[in-house]
């Protein structure tokens, strides 16, 4: 019974030595291949991840090139803008001068000249009278009757201004009309102008993130690379550790298979 138990353990122990080197063969021709595939699935797949990481920091450099020609535009378009605004305050001083000169100074200097030759149509009337007195006496060799006397002339001439400060005064009516709204205009334009501000602000903005989201890309795409170059590395260890424990496993299984042959060969 006892010898019958002993070759029965030791066909067993033989049984599984031969199991044993089957499984450790089958590790190293089915483990290695795998482990050879798996670093080229794996490499294949930091590749792709690298040109879409590639493509992604492309299309962040165009958005930035395309922000940046947009906010330079921005830029030029709100230096006109407060340029104009600028413009206008500078003309709204010179149209209120020149309010003042149509619709004040003028006037006054018109009326101040009508007076004038009032008293100088006075003066001409009473010339003309002396003269067609002197002339009616014939004292003079030339008879004195001019076609318009001179007093008349005076008189027309006035007359001719009369109408002046009536248009100057509408005139300056326009000018005060054009003045406000040229001062809407220019406070309209400078709220454009900050509008336009803080737009160019945002463009800013959208550009450090762009500038954070290109640094991430890179970075990542370093660590790929990285990555990448320490594969062969890792599976060299990997297949390194596999043979070693293969082999390890084979010895094992060879001890046994020869500790079931000997009970086998004693029985």
């Amino acid at each position: 019974m006892r010898r019958l138990v002993s070759r029965l353990a030791g066909a067993l122990l033989i049984i599984a030595g031969i199991i044993g080197l089957g499984l450790s063969l089958a590790g190293l021709i089915v483990g290695l291949p795998a482990l050879g595939a798996a670093e080229q699935t794996l490499d294949r797949r930091l590749t792709d991840l690298d040109h879409a990481l590639s493509a992604v920091a492309d299309g962040l450099r165009i958005a930035d090139d395309s922000l940046s020609g947009a906010a330079g535009t921005i830029t030029a378009i709100e230096t006109t803008v407060r340029s104009s605004g600028q413009a206008i305050s500078d003309t709204l001083p010179t149209i209120d001068r020149i309010g003042i000169l149509i619709g004040e100074d003028i006037p006054r200097t018109i009326r101040s000249t009508q007076q004038t030759l009032e008293s100088a149509r006075e003066t001409a009337r009473v010339a003309d009278a002396i003269l067609g007195a002197i002339s009616r006496t014939g004292l003079l060799g030339n008879v004195y009757n001019p076609e318009v006397p001179l007093n008349q002339a005076i008189q027309q001439v006035s007359d001719s201004l009369s109408p002046l400060p009536a248009s100057l005064s509408s005139v300056r009516d326009r000018l005060t009309v054009t003045g406000a709204n040229l001062r809407r205009i220019g406070a309209n334009t400078e709220e454009v102008a900050e509008q336009i501000a803080r737009i160019n602000a945002s463009f800013r903005d959208a550009r450090r993130v762009i500038d954070q989201y290109q640094t991430l890309v890179t970075d990542l795409r370093t660590d790929l690379t990285a990555l990448r170059a320490a594969l062969p590395v890792w599976f060299g260890v990997a297949r390194m550790m596999l043979v070693i424990l293969s082999l390890w496993f084979a010895v094992a299984q060879i001890a046994l298979f020869a500790q079931g042959l000997t009970l086998w060969r004693r029985s």
